[in-house]
């Protein structure tokens, strides 16, 4: 299997917003000396992209405030941590239930679609393929629509390629820290 190219989209996803900015003036400009008339329809969409941009990196703070929120989620035991991740799933209207099986952790379900979630390997730095391959054995195993992996590390290479050819979703960096906010609670002990 070919390893999944980058986006566009994705690419400039990973950039400050004001990145996107400037290559829609720069896409503006020669769209301008080559047809004019459509000049403003070729910019409009990064101009789009970077108003998404601005938003999402607003609601995760900056850089260092992201690595400062991954390291106090990384400090939480089980029980903080996994209240914390629940908690973030009932906010967005899903019913939780533990465990069943092996390859995850909870059961999402909602409106009629479960979707199975591993979370148990938060703290380490780097997750590997096969606690992936894992989560996507026990997604067909259990029937679920797809699965979610977060970790507050990063996900190798080998691990990425596998979730691309699964249902299965990788949650980590600052789309963790919003998922689960912007003040994860330290617990008392």
């Amino acid at each position: 299997m070919q390893p999944r190219k980058d986006t566009l989209f994705a690419i400039l996803s990973r950039q400050p917003w004001w990145i996107t900015v400037l290559v829609a003036f720069v896409v503006f400009w020669v769209a301008h000396a080559i047809f004019p008339p459509v000049a403003p329809f070729v910019a409009v969409p990064f101009v789009g992209l970077a108003v998404y941009i601005a938003v999402k990196q607003w609601r995760s703070g900056s850089p260092s405030d992201v690595g400062e929120r991954l390291e106090a989620l990384r400090a939480m035991p089980w029980e903080s941590f996994s209240g914390a991740v629940t908690r973030a799933y009932e906010k967005q209207g899903y019913t939780i239930s533990p465990s069943e099986g092996r390859g995850y952790d909870f059961k999402l379900a909602k409106n009629g679609r479960v979707t199975l979630l591993q979370c148990r390997r938060w703290k380490v730095n780097q997750v590997g393929e096969g606690p992936v391959r894992e989560l996507a054995s026990a997604v067909e195993r259990h029937d679920a629509s797809r699965g979610i992996c977060l970790a507050a590390g990063e996900f190798s290479q080998p691990a990425r390629r596998v979730a691309a050819g699964e249902p299965v979703t990788l949650i980590s960096g600052s789309d963790l820290v919003q998922l689960i906010g912007a003040s994860p609670r330290r617990s008392r002990g």
